[in-house]
């Protein structure tokens, strides 16, 4: 054990911002055992059609997994196109993507399983409520590409947003105010 009570066998992670990642300590599990259940599941269902229906079933949700793969990946790519170009953060088309992506990876392996967990995650309400618990753990954070709207060099302030100070270190104290222009624009 180390000092913050943690086993060693799940170590802490730190990402470049420093934030420390803890690593489920059912993952490990989860990796042994998920295997094996597909295998146990595999060997029942073949029991039960026989081998070669049970290919079948296996190759039949692989290649739909193949084809959901390429229809949602371009779809997907279309709508966060559409929406960069109408100035809009894709958050929400990104994660619905990513979760149906997710689902046609586990069409694509083999096992029933598998396909069982993929098939609830292209139903709709499942994919909303998985969407919504991934968002709530989300920090989205936008990144300019270096365009900068047109600047007309005025900066409009409410009148809590500013203050004047009678500062004797502002280079600019020795002038006199500049009275604030009227509706016509003059500063006299």
């Amino acid at each position: 054990m180390r000092p913050t009570g943690r086993p060693a066998i799940m170590p802490e992670h730190a990402d470049r911002t420093g934030t420390v990642m803890h690593l489920s300590p059912y993952l490990p599990v989860l990796l042994i055992a998920w295997p094996i259940a597909e295998i146990a599941t595999l060997i029942w269902v073949g029991g039960h059609l026989g081998v070669i229906n049970t290919v079948g079933l296996v190759l039949l949700a692989a290649f739909g997994g193949l084809a959901l793969f390429r229809y949602v990946g371009f779809g997907l790519l279309r709508r966060v196109q559409a929406e960069l170009s109408g100035g809009r953060m894709p958050t929400g088309t990104l994660l619905e993507g990513f979760v149906v992506l997710v689902a046609g990876m586990l069409l694509i392996l083999p096992g029933f399983l598998s396909d069982v967990l993929a098939f609830l995650l292209l139903f709709a309400p499942v994919r909303r409520l998985i969407i919504a618990a991934i968002a709530s753990r989300l920090t989205v954070s936008t990144v300019s590409s270096g365009r900068r709207p047109a600047d007309d060099g005025v900066v409009d302030l409410d009148e809590d947003e500013w203050e004047r100070r009678n500062d004797s270190d502002s280079p600019w104290s020795d002038r006199p105010p500049i009275p604030p222009p009227d509706r016509d624009g003059d500063r006299s």
